[in-house]
């Protein structure tokens, strides 16, 4: 008997099984890298094409409501990968989860609800031509649908559902496509005797352009023909088109962007029929990474050859205590970091570069509080917070940029009381003055519960001494809230690949949130961080 928990297992070893056997495909050449083409699937939108053969992608992302709602609103994250066992032929695993109160009431409420679907997928094309493609794919899935609104916030929750889509894609120039979509998605009649979507035929429409290698857009719509896929405010299932429109711009030749707007709240094959609830009519707004990792394809679209990395270089690739850093890892570097402060303050994380200008980061921290801080700035005073995302180069100073710059985000939650989201974007930027001093800035934009802070450190890094650096930081902070400082010294071993730091500072934290609250006390901390070199598995 198939089980909730025989498909999960299933699930499991599947990706293990994949993992495994796509890290190995890693150092395997093809001429163009896929970014460079136009893509076989757009956010929740799948077309006729397939990756080039023993080709891994992988893919992370996040949507949100705009504006309504409490908070921050209602954000999804999702991830997964594909890869292509030939030209024609590809697997793919795919997980999404949405876990907060509803963002408008069904029935007059608003319960705290998770919405959560993984599964795997496999697609075949069986036309190519310079001009026609069509595949066929087929996915099974496992839905999570836990909400007092149906019931389902104890039992009955979960339910295996799939699809099967036929996309055609026909190329009209060499950089621009139509696509054709018909398909059927599968899910339950009912939950706990309340109607749901059941199955679910639809058609799909879309176009893609490529503007250059680097730049590309998209806009589609999927119109549901038979049961619906939608949820209303009077809980009945109803139709809706579901659209998505937006853009992909590659910052490397293996590291691609996508900004875009839906009112989807699905990104599988199964579920991307289906609207954000209720009533299909709240638009979200995404970003999505993807990454093809690769030994001899090409990590960069600046001219070559590169700068030499100095330790000088290597330092500034290190965040200051307060203002983030423009710089990123060298490719295939893990690096491990640990702190420790006053008022019972800890950190300790880790960051590793994917590609050149590409590194994803995690960190779990407990900031400090003298007293002074309350849940208006710090949402969880009694618990560590845990902080997942990444940064991507966009302007390198050390080749030929007038300046350094990078994107960064980070998204997170406490790790054991409430659940309060954070978002936290930023642009560091640097400028390197002589090999000695470089002056930092960086935009930053933080987001929870009602709040919605800005702020813009300023920070002066000043090699002392070789591999002794002197770091001094301001950043003012919007709606009257107290300037956040930090002064320190940092010493990196460069023949060891570590550093040790001590600084002082009024902010509560490192990272995140914390470089944006300040508390009435003066925090000490000592830092420590080491780095590893994995480039021999890239």
């Amino acid at each position: 008997m198939l089980t909730f928990k025989s498909i999960s297992f299933f699930l499991r070893t599947y990706v293990a099984v994949a993992v495994a056997v796509l890290t190995l495909s890693s150092s395997l050449l093809f001429a163009q890298t896929p970014l460079e083409s136009l893509g076989p699937r757009q956010v929740n939108f799948e077309t006729g094409q397939t990756l080039p053969a023993r080709t891994l992608m992988l893919k992370a992302g996040t949507h949100q409501t705009i504006g309504s709602g409490s908070g921050t609103g209602s954000q999804l994250y999702y991830w997964g990968l594909d890869y292509a066992v030939t030209d024609d032929f590809q697997l793919g695993f795919s997980s999404q989860v949405i876990e907060d109160t509803l963002e408008k009431p069904i029935l007059n409420l608003r319960p705290p609800t998770r919405f959560y679907d993984f599964g795997v997928n496999a697609k075949y094309r069986f036309v190519n031509t310079p001009r026609l493609q069509v595949a066929a794919q087929v996915s099974l899935e496992m839905l999570q649908f836990r909400t007092a609104t149906f019931g389902t916030d104890g039992s009955n929750a979960d339910n295996l559902i799939g699809s099967f889509h036929t996309p055609l894609t026909y190329r009209i120039a060499p950089r621009l496509q139509l696509h054709l979509t018909p398909g059927v998605s599968i899910f339950p009649d009912q939950l706990n005797g309340i109607a749901y979507y059941g199955t679910v035929a639809s058609l799909g429409t879309g176009v893609t352009w490529a503007a250059s290698e680097r730049f590309q857009v998209f806009t589609q719509l999927n119109a549901p023909l038979s049961g619906g896929n939608t949820i209303n405010s009077n809980r009945e299932i109803t139709k809706e088109l579901v659209y998505t429109a937006g853009a992909r711009y590659a910052f490397t030749p293996k590291v691609a962007l996508e900004a875009y707007v839906t009112n989807g709240v699905g990104v599988t094959p199964a579920s991307s029929i289906l609207t954000f609830y209720p009533n299909g009519d709240e638009p979200l707004w995404g970003l999505r990474v993807l990454y093809t990792p690769g030994k001899n394809l090409n990590s960069t679209y600046r001219p070559t050859p590169l700068a030499v990395t100095t330790p000088r270089m290597m330092q500034l690739q290190q965040d200051a205590f307060t203002v983030g850093t423009a710089g990123i890892l060298e490719p295939g570097t893990l690096r491990l970091l640990s702190s420790v402060g006053t008022s019972g303050n800890f950190a300790i994380g880790g960051a590793i570069a994917l590609d050149r200008d590409f590194q994803v980061e995690g960190i779990i921290e407990d900031y400090s509080n003298d007293g002074s801080i309350t849940t208006a700035d710090d949402p969880t005073p009694n618990s560590a917070r845990w902080m997942g995302g990444g940064r991507i180069r966009v302007m390198d100073q050390n080749n030929g940029n007038p300046f350094s710059l990078s994107l960064r985000v980070l998204g997170g939650r406490d790790t054991v009381e409430r659940d309060y989201g954070v978002l936290y974007v930023a642009a560091p930027a640097s400028y390197d003055i002589d090999n000695r001093l470089t002056f930092q800035a960086e935009p930053k934009f933080l987001a929870f519960g009602s709040n919605r802070i800005g702020g813009l450190g300023l920070g002066a890094n000043f090699e002392f001494l070789d591999g002794l650096q002197l770091m001094g930081e301001v950043t003012p902070i919007s709606d009257g809230r107290p300037l956040v400082w930090a002064v320190g010294a940092r010493y990196y071993l460069d023949g060891a690949g570590m550093s040790v730091d001590f600084s002082a500072t009024n902010s509560i934290g490192r990272y995140g949130l914390g470089t944006m609250i300040a508390q009435n006390d003066t925090r000490f901390s000592i830092g420590v961080t080491k780095s590893f070199n994995l480039r021999k598995f890239w």
